[in-house]
């Protein structure tokens, strides 16, 4: 994706509505400035704004993220590029989420095992916080990346 084009875009899309930057971020709930970093290609929208980006400006999300209008053929080609690029990510995080579960062993493994084999008791407190922390932040990751494998599927 470019962001200069796509910014390029949003600028002229939201002109041919007749909007300025301040009525285009009142609609989306955002700051002026932030519409303005769009239309510069400093930043995307946020992914939870682009819907509702699209139906303002009258565009699809694939001419937004090509940065021009699709006639119906390139709509067609990049949705379909867009399915195997979803398809990939997909196959990607599954891969992420074995890791976080050997995260999670670890970390289980770590402060248990700590409590067993070392002799003084601020280690053993040491590696058992480590452990815990460790054991967290697998889960903690474990359960954003399954939610967004179930967002992917469904």
């Amino acid at each position: 994706m470019n962001q200069e084009k796509i910014g390029k875009f949003i600028s002229v899309s939201r002109k041919n509505k007749d909007l300025t930057q301040e009525q285009l971020a009142e609609k989306l709930g955002v700051s002026i400035n932030a519409v303005s970093k769009w239309e510069r290609g400093l930043n995307l929208p946020d992914v939870s704004l682009m819907k509702t980006l699209c139906n303002i400006l009258d565009i699809t999300l694939n001419e937004l993220f090509a940065g021009k209008k699709l006639t119906n053929n390139e709509i067609i080609n990049n949705s379909e590029n867009h399915i195997m690029a979803l398809m990939m990510s997909l196959k990607q995080l599954k891969i992420v989420e074995i890791f976080t579960q050997i995260l999670i062993g670890i970390g289980i493994v770590l402060a248990i095992s700590s409590g067993f084999i070392l002799t003084k008791l601020n280690q053993k407190i040491v590696f058992i916080i480590i452990g815990l922390f460790i054991w967290w932040f697998g889960l903690f990751l474990k359960v954003k990346i399954r939610k967004t494998i179930n967002k992917l599927e469904n």
